[in-house]
């Protein structure tokens, strides 16, 4: 009977055990022994529908299982204490006119009510600006040059509208040669004698917040613009070929007057 009884008191542990590293108690709460890694990111962007911002946030793994788990802000709005996110697939949002713009909030992921993790947050600092649009490049045979114009959604809004731009221009072929120039207008000149002849070009853009209160990250790329450089005139051969063959004739000349003897 001790042989038995001991047998059962060791099966009853062993049950327990793996029903705890289920990660169900039996009240059916989560009670994980090993909590995931519920790390996240976020960012903002201001003004994306008439006074309405927007704030979104993602688990940095990709693989943390989502499916009961909540996103909530405190602090730094208006009128309200804490506003919970929505959720679209593995993405939760905000979107309101009750950030302040001004000081801290807490984000924090939660699960059944309970706080997971948090992180202290200014609006103004993780700004995203909405990608570039309308990429147009336009040759002008005169001056021999191109010149590259887009649009931003930015030109029209009350918070960031002072950016950094970022265009990137390849020659197809290349694939990862990417030449990048930075500027804060819309408008850049790319000087056809840098370019290849005859050769199919992709060019694209992307922002960034050049201000010292609204900081951030780059927006995403806009969509690719393609073109094509003329080809080499014959005239401009002519002009860079003339004196090179006036120069390879007088040294033949030079050679045929004076024979090695």
């Amino acid at each position: 009977m001790t042989i038995l009884g001991t047998t059962l008191g060791m099966a009853f542990y062993l049950l327990q055990a793996v029903s705890g590293e289920s990660g169900y108690a039996e009240n059916g709460d989560f009670d994980d022994a090993e909590p995931d890694d519920y790390s996240f990111s976020c960012y903002s962007q201001l003004e994306v529908d008439g006074p309405q911002h927007l704030l979104t946030c993602s688990f940095d793994d990709p693989d943390v299982n989502s499916t009961h788990l909540e996103f909530e802000i405190c602090g730094g709005l208006l009128d309200i204490n804490c506003l919970s996110f929505n959720k679209l697939q593995e993405m939760y949002f905000i979107k309101t006119k009750k950030f302040l713009l001004i000081g801290d909030s807490k984000i924090c992921v939660k699960l059944g009510g309970k706080n997971m993790t948090c992180r202290k947050m200014k609006i103004v600092k993780i700004v995203k600006p909405e990608a570039p649009f309308d990429i147009r490049v336009t040759y002008r045979e005169g001056a021999n040059d191109f010149v590259v114009t887009f649009n931003t959604s930015h030109l029209r809004k009350k918070y960031v509208k002072d950016l950094m731009h970022e265009v990137a221009y390849r020659q197809e072929k290349n694939e990862n040669d990417w030449m990048h120039v930075n500027l804060s207008s819309t408008k850049l000149t790319l000087l056809q004698r840098k370019l290849q002849p005859n050769a199919m070009y992709e060019i694209k853009v992307r922002s960034i917040p050049n201000t010292n209160y609204f900081e951030g990250f780059w927006s995403d790329w806009s969509p690719s613009f393609h073109f094509r450089t003329p080809e080499t005139k014959s005239t401009e051969l002519s002009l860079l070929y003339g004196p090179v063959s006036q120069i390879i004739r007088r040294l033949w000349s030079n050679c045929a007057k004076n024979p090695k003897k």
